[in-house]
């Protein structure tokens, strides 16, 4: 994540454990059939207002940094809304949130689901990788190609994915020593 998309997620992460301290504190001071009655606007905006919220902040969560090229967005959305269907995590965000007021449990399950989506994506991904031959591997055969992942626009390096506007090519000619 960026400083832009962190200081987002910390608003985001804010708002909603604030809005599901002021529901915990409604359920705790009225009981729930008045809440539903006589403070029925109110109830229903903030629980519409906590939907929304934490809608967003597990989104963010669960998707932060993933990359994909547009040409191949319709396929990974496939595999990440499978994913999130088939996880059931969903629910239990929502009763974490609803049921519990618990941020904790609720960060635990975005991360949880942000690893299945990971892991789902692996092989979308790997399906989708190509050599990328620098010239310098066309003078010097000592120096590999680089693996490059056409669905996210990344060079892998040093064991991690590099995007491909991050990325800087390693210094791989030998230096000449002068005299």
């Amino acid at each position: 994540m960026n400083k832009t998309q962190d200081k987002e997620a910390a608003l985001l992460r804010e708002e909603l454990s604030r809005l599901l301290a002021t529901l915990k504190h409604n359920r705790e001071k009225v009981p729930l059939d008045v809440l539903k009655t006589k403070y029925k606007k109110g109830y229903t905006g903030l629980c519409a207002e906590i939907k929304r919220r934490a809608s967003d902040y597990a989104a963010k969560t669960a998707l932060n940094g993933i990359r994909i090229h547009r040409d191949y967005l319709d396929e990974a959305v496939s595999i990440i809304n499978g994913t999130i269907e088939r996880s059931g995590i969903l629910k239990q965000l929502s009763k974490a949130a609803f049921c519990h007021q618990d941020m904790a449990e609720f960060d635990a399950l975005a991360g949880t689901l942000r690893e299945k989506i990971l892991a789902d994506l692996e092989p979308f991904y790997e399906k989708h990788l190509a050599l990328y031959i620098t010239q310098e591997c066309l003078e010097n055969p000592d120096i590999p190609p680089l693996i490059y992942c056409v669905a996210s626009h990344c060079f892998r390096q040093d064991g991690k994915w590099i995007p491909l506007e991050l990325y800087k090519p390693r210094n791989t000619l030998p230096q000449e020593k002068s005299a």
